[in-house]
């Protein structure tokens, strides 16, 4: 492992007939490198990140690019920032490394997939041992006879009907991983639809006064390689607003030809059903279609912060990164 080291300047006050050093008399060096050395980095790939980066930069801080500098080896590149504002490196590391995976999926809906967790449920307490049951007090009578929805509370009415949504199930948090290895185990996996993808969402479901329940969404994989049938490579700009209430804040995209395309028929096809926005493997937001959006904009919610939305609308507007980055090596140097 490389050590990570950061030599950092110490910024005296010299008062003189010239004026005092400003926090731009500096320049900000820094060597990253792929977070994963796993798998085998194209130079391509490699170029493609060292663009966008400069894009992002330009555009959350309006560095041009003639003050920046990026050298591309075989498994890192290093950036040097002239003339650069001390006083924002923290936000520039942010967005040098941001890494934003968007992904727009079609669901199931509540409804298709309850009778497959009630087999599902089934199968788990035929599996537990007759003698954990008949051992059974009452309090956990519930427990034995249901494993799964024990744990995976089913989205349900007071008449026990499914609610309509993409959500599932909700679960606290530290059950997350006991709910994933049951919809793991080989004897579960073929009780449910092959082309059935469970998604977790980032935050506690919103109404949830607790704040300690996930929802787990029923994402339909529509194509052959398994892959989003659209993400954010098509987007072009991206940009924060305001939502109505004035707290609420939203990200507009605008797509380029081709996600225009996919995107009026993803929603042509999926009227009055959810499309799920997933961010980094988290579901963001569902939005239920109520008609087909052929302009290729689009608005999504996300209970994202004033800071999270502005960083995201930069980071889409300047492409996603092919990989996952990360910084080894910086300094910031007082300049001649």
């Amino acid at each position: 492992m490389k050590t990570h080291f950061i030599i950092v300047a110490l910024i005296i006050a010299a008062f003189s007939f010239g004026g005092c050093t400003t926090k731009e008399n500096f320049d900000f060096l820094v060597t990253v490198e792929p977070e994963s050395k796993a798998s085998v980095i194209m130079p391509d790939d490699m170029n493609s990140a060292a663009e966008i980066i400069r894009k992002r930069l330009n555009n959350s801080f309006g560095i041009p690019k003639e003050r920046m500098k990026l050298e591309v080896a075989e498994n890192q590149f290093s950036l040097t920032i002239t003339k650069a504002d001390t006083g924002k490196i923290s936000s520039i590391k942010k967005i040098i490394t941001g890494y934003a995976r968007l992904e727009f999926w079609e669901t199931y809906e509540n409804a298709e997939i309850m009778e497959y967790l009630s087999k599902a449920n089934s199968l788990l307490r035929e599996m537990k041992s007759v003698a954990d049951v008949k051992n059974a007090d009452k309090q956990d009578e519930f427990i034995a006879q249901n494993p799964l929805f024990e744990i995976l509370r089913p989205r349900v009415n007071a008449q026990g009907e499914p609610l309509p949504s993409c959500i599932i199930g909700l679960t606290r948090g530290p059950d997350t991983a006991k709910v994933n290895g049951y919809m793991q185990m080989p004897e579960i996996k073929v009780l449910l639809p092959r082309d059935l993808k469970l998604i977790w969402s980032l935050n506690p479901n919103k109404y949830d006064l607790s704040e300690v329940l996930y929802e787990l969404h029923a994402i339909k994989m529509t194509t052959r390689d398994g892959k989003a049938p659209l993400d954010g490579s098509v987007v072009i700009s991206a940009k924060p607003v305001i939502g109505h209430t004035g707290s609420d804040m939203k990200i507009d995209f605008t797509m380029n030809a081709e996600g225009t395309r996919k995107w009026a028929r993803m929603t042509r096809e999926n009227i009055n059903r959810c499309i799920a926005i997933v961010i980094n493997g988290y579901v963001r937001s569902y939005p239920r279609v109520m008609n087909e959006i052929s302009g290729g904009s689009t608005e999504i919610t996300g209970d994202f912060t004033v800071e999270e939305a502005n960083d995201l609308a930069s980071i889409f507007s300047s492409g996603s990164l092919p990989f996952e980055i990360k910084i080894v090596e910086e300094q910031i140097i007082k300049r001649e």
